[in-house]
């Protein structure tokens, strides 16, 4: 019989198919990470060339020298250090490179991550596998290879999914330490080991937070109810935020005992925000147009960064997501729809992209709220077009959960 046939053959295929084609996208990245050249490139831009003492780095972490393993301790296992030693270990064992395992160890910890987040929000396992591909080639990935800890992607899909977490236990409003424990689960999920994205995750989840909390005003005015809902949330939030800050705890203790690395303290004046801030018609345009027009603006005087805004690839999916989003939040639903069906869960994505897209709108652009937080606070969170990545997950989820959505219908 020809496992191909019938509307149950493909996630008997899928399993195996989609993890191997990611990994044969990646496969002449992979390679090229062997080459003198891109070690260089890599090393200045946190992935050392070998497991060498204070060479290894990672974002803001300073010297992350791999211990001994029988000199670990619970702070060399928050993942910001783990990933770094377990590649380290890897380049040891094998003819890998640090930076060539850090990208298999990224590319696994991507495509799993999120395949769980999604199917722990009850996505079916075909559009799960989907959804994990497709963040794992995403278009952004590919344009940040020379900054491996932001090409991995991870964080992402669960990151965005925490918010239908946090969703679905203000619809049940139980206070109890079980809604405390999922919020920890799911920043657990995300496996939080880059500073900006665990910006961007307790921001994000903050204002899903607050925006919820007001759309249920506008369906209850009781004060009691209205309570159990604010509560259920704050839980699930602290829970959340708790493992963020679990997941800074190196740097935060760090600061807390020598002073901020040299990193934190290099000079960095607000006008950068100008020129890593995000530009949003990048979220329009797919590589390798967005490198032509980056390259326009340069030969036209326009001053660009070593991380500027063309490295933060939009692609075609973002803008056929808002209409869809759009088309979701037009249309006329049944009123007999339970808050479980996934028909639901399609109109809540389609109000998650609407909010990660007022946040990079709002924050992260040049001359948005992060630009004044530059003026006024500090400028050291200047590369604020990274958040380009959550609106493109926040897209990929929207179209998976309508392409969900029709599967149950067609196949229950």
């Amino acid at each position: 019989m020809n496992v191909l046939r019938g509307p149950r053959a493909a996630p008997a295929v899928l399993p195996i198919g989609l993890p191997l084609l990611a990994l044969a996208a990646w496969i002449p990245t992979l390679l090229s990470l062997g080459s003198t050249s891109i070690d260089q490139v890599a090393e200045s831009f946190g992935i050392a060339t070998a497991c060498q003492p204070g060479r290894f780095l990672l974002g803001w972490l300073g010297d992350v020298a791999p211990p001994p393993a029988a000199s670990l301790s619970w702070i060399d296992l928050v993942p910001a250090r783990a990933v770094p030693w377990l590649s380290c270990q890897l380049s040891l064992h094998s003819p890998l490179s640090p930076a060539q395992s850090f990208l298999l160890l990224g590319l696994s910890l991507t495509f799993v991550l999120a395949l769980v987040a999604c199917r722990r929000a009850r996505f079916r396992l075909d559009t799960s596998l989907v959804v994990a591909f497709v963040i794992t080639t995403a278009p952004s990935s590919f344009s940040r290879i020379g900054h491996l800890s932001l090409s991995m992607l991870w964080p992402i899909i669960p990151g965005l999914l925490a918010c239908h977490g946090l969703w679905r236990a203000m619809q049940v409003r139980r206070l109890g330490w079980s809604v405390l424990g999922a919020g920890a689960l799911a920043g657990l999920l995300c496996y939080p080991a880059q500073d900006y994205y665990i910006v961007f995750l307790i921001l994000q989840i903050l204002a899903c937070f607050g925006l919820l909390l007001f759309l249920a005003t506008t369906r209850t005015i009781e004060l009691a109810c209205l309570g159990r809902i604010a509560g259920a949330g704050a839980l699930f939030v602290v829970g959340f935020v708790a493992v963020m800050v679990w997941a800074e705890s190196p740097n935060l203790l760090g600061v807390a005992a020598a002073g901020p690395p040299g990193s934190w303290v290099m000079p960095r004046s607000p006008n950068e925000q100008f020129l890593y801030g995000l530009l949003p018609f990048t979220w329009l345009i797919p590589p390798p147009w967005i490198e032509a027009v980056n390259q326009a603006f340069v030969q036209g005087g326009v001053a660009t960064g070593t991380e500027s805004y063309w490295r933060s690839s939009g692609s075609l999916l973002i803008p056929l997501a808002w209409l869809v989003g759009l088309w979701q939040l037009a249309r006329r639903h049944p009123r007999e729809d339970s808050p479980d069906r996934q028909s639901s869960a399609v109109r809540f994505f389609a109000l998650l992209l609407g909010l990660v897209t007022f946040l990079g709108l709002f924050c992260m652009t040049m001359g948005g709220f992060g630009t004044l937080f530059a003026v006024f606070v500090s400028p050291v969170l200047r590369s604020l077009n990274r958040y380009t990545v959550f609106v493109y997950g926040a897209s990929v989820l929207l179209l998976a959960s309508l392409l969900d959505d029709s599967l149950r219908r067609r196949f229950p």
